[in-house]
């Protein structure tokens, strides 16, 4: 509330003085954080943002027209991204109102989660292929999956959490929206405020369709320019959050409880994505 608050003031000062230069001051520069982080996490849900070690309401108090944020491949395992592909990122401010950033490299989870979006016959084969390389990865103790679900037709988290028996990595809550073929999504952040929001309460973190619901109550028009910066557009953010349907999830488990996901009947492919102990 206080920060919807804040924002509508800063909106009216805005229209009464004919127009609004960049906003340098820390209040400002938190929410630029908070919406471009942000939109970089749901439009590249093959990677994931270092929430936890660069908390919104903290950082990039001083770099100005500069948000500066640690991205690594999502890997069943911590040490694997790291080692893997972890980068340190800036996105910038252009003066036409876009963000200018590095452009992240397509790998593995990135055509996976494509998957579930593809033919019928390709949905039956892929998870034809990873029911067997399941049951030979289940022998092997201690080691992890990461695997991409499809669902026959969108369901409600509630019906995700039936199916997956636990919180999932990321939900999808698109088909296909942008140039490299991805959808919105929103991934789980188990550290209080890690993605400035104001997500403490158990039931509201737990919840990535509630969390997704709070951040795209937070923009409004004059993000337009940047969200279109990361192939997203405001109108069908909301859209889709309100809607809260989920098309497809990420999730990182053992072998041998993916098994189980694929007997469901409301799950159109499993896709092994990663691998790691």
């Amino acid at each position: 509330m206080a920060r919807a608050l804040a924002l509508s003031v800063l909106l009216l000062a805005c229209l009464t003085s004919g127009g609004c230069t960049a906003d340098t001051t820390p209040q400002g520069i938190d929410r630029r954080a908070l919406i471009w982080v942000n939109a970089l996490a749901v439009a590249r849900p093959d990677y994931q943002v270092v929430h936890e070690e660069q908390l919104l309401s903290r950082a990039y108090r001083e770099h100005r027209d500069t948000v500066r944020v640690a991205v690594e491949p999502r890997w069943p395992g911590w040490s694997h991204s790291e080692v893997f592909g972890r980068q340190n990122l800036e996105l910038r401010l252009t003066p036409d109102g876009h963000v200018s950033m590095p452009v992240l490299r397509h790998w593995r989870l990135t055509d996976a989660i494509q998957v579930p979006f593809s033919s019928a016959e390709t949905q039956a084969q892929t998870t034809e292929e990873a029911v067997a390389r399941l049951e030979e990865l289940a022998r092997v103790e201690d080691l992890k999956v990461t695997v991409v679900v499809g669902f026959k037709k969108p369901l409600q988290e509630s019906e995700v959490r039936q199916v997956w028996k636990m919180i999932p990595d990321v939900g999808l809550f698109s088909p296909p929206v942008n140039s490299g073929g991805l959808p919105i999504s929103w991934d789980y952040s188990g550290y209080c405020n890690a993605r400035g929001l104001d997500d403490c309460n158990p039931d509201i973190r737990d919840s990535l369709t509630s969390v997704f619901r709070s951040w795209t109550d937070e923009l409004t028009t004059e993000d337009g320019a940047a969200l279109a910066s990361f192939g997203l557009n405001l109108p069908e953010l909301r859209t889709r959050a309100a809607q809260g349907l989920w098309y497809g999830m990420i999730g990182t488990t053992w072998p041998d409880h993916v098994t189980t996901i694929v007997k469901d009947p409301r799950v159109s492919v499993v896709e092994i994505a990663q691998v790691a102990f």
